[in-house]
């Protein structure tokens, strides 16, 4: 059962946190080195303090262990969320400070995700959208870490123009609050609130014009806890897959087009680019500002009148999410062929 007395608190912890104690950490940061400098494949100007996301960790950890003051499920439960908020921000901070290869940051991402999976007994039965159901579960988990790992770097990828993956932190947590809301899981409702919250607290630093970056301290962290979210929705049975995608479909689009375009050509994945289309847009002019409106705006009045109409009717979701991604796809083609 959800406690809602405790929202406020937990909220206050999670704002106030990142809102009054980033200006220092990212002064601490410029001070010793940690910056990101303007370069061809970059859209800023100016050093930038990186590595914000720790800011993200420790507001969502102070909140956790606010909730825990009514909490209705195990210690353990608690617990492994809060281990897992440690290590996506952990690997995240230790690649901003020393950066690792692809291939450790690859392993330690799967590390992460099998730890997940078997903490949180993987996939048994998962409904696709509009009552279709599949279940095979060694099957279905196995493609839980595939999603889990993309979630996971897409985020990271996204994580280019100012404000723009704080803001897709905070629709995510906000869509994932209602579904858990809806569904009655309490620990879940916390999370998805707490990200919110966090995500708020920081977008006062992060927005356009920044003064520090998430890092990926901090896209790893929202990526995680997006695709923990995901599947607690999954298995819970609160969400379909269909629906899970509708809310990040804005992120997923961009990011997943763009992969699969840059393969077509044989570029190599993990070298850096500007192809996607937030990228297109700002290198044909348009600001930092303006590209976070736009991904805000798409998230505002396209995903949640459709994510409503999902949840009030779920027959209906898997056509909707579909619906909404070819859209966006369509989109995400005419920014690739005019810019």
């Amino acid at each position: 059962m959800i406690d809602l007395e405790l929202l406020f608190p937990v909220w206050a912890v999670g704002v106030l946190l990142p809102l009054f104690c980033t200006p220092f950490y990212a002064r601490w940061l410029r001070d010793r080195g940690q910056v990101d400098r303007p370069d061809h494949r970059r859209s800023h100007q100016g050093e930038v303090p990186r590595g914000g996301g720790l800011m993200l960790a420790a507001g969502l950890l102070a909140g956790l262990a606010v909730s825990t003051l009514g909490r209705d499920g195990g210690p353990d439960l608690w617990i492994s969320c809060a281990l897992m908020i440690i290590a996506l921000s952990g690997l995240g901070a230790i690649d901003d400070m020393h950066g690792i290869s692809v291939g450790a940051r690859i392993i330690a991402q799967l590390s992460i995700g099998m730890g997940v999976l078997i903490i949180w007994d993987g996939v048994g039965v998962v409904e696709l959208g509009s009552g279709w159901y599949w279940s095979q579960p060694w099957v279905l988990s196995g493609l839980a870490l595939i999603a889990f790992l993309w979630l996971i770097n897409l985020h990271n990828f996204m994580d280019g123009s100012d404000g723009l993956a704080t803001q897709q932190a905070i629709w995510s947590g906000l869509a994932y609050a209602v579904v858990f809301a809806i569904a009655g899981n309490p620990l879940e409702f916390m999370v998805s609130s707490l990200l919110v919250a966090t995500g708020a607290g920081f977008l006062v630093w992060n927005r356009p014009q920044a003064r520090i970056f998430l890092g990926d301290s901090g896209s790893l962290l929202i990526g995680g806890i997006v695709a923990w979210l995901a599947l607690r929705a999954l298995q819970s049975q609160s969400a379909s897959l269909a629906l899970c995608v509708l809310i990040s479909s804005v992120f997923v689009v961009d990011a997943t087009a763009t992969l699969v375009a840059r393969l077509w050509r044989g570029e190599q994945w993990y070298t850096p680019h500007r192809s996607h289309a937030f990228q297109r847009l700002i290198d044909s002019g348009w600001s930092h500002a303006r590209v976070l409106g736009a991904y805000a705006g798409l998230n505002a009045f396209l995903v949640l009148p459709v994510f409503g109409l999902a949840l009030a009717n779920r027959s209906f979701d898997l056509t909707l999410s579909l619906g909404v991604v070819g859209i966006l796809m369509i989109g995400w083609r005419r920014i690739q062929s005019v810019t």
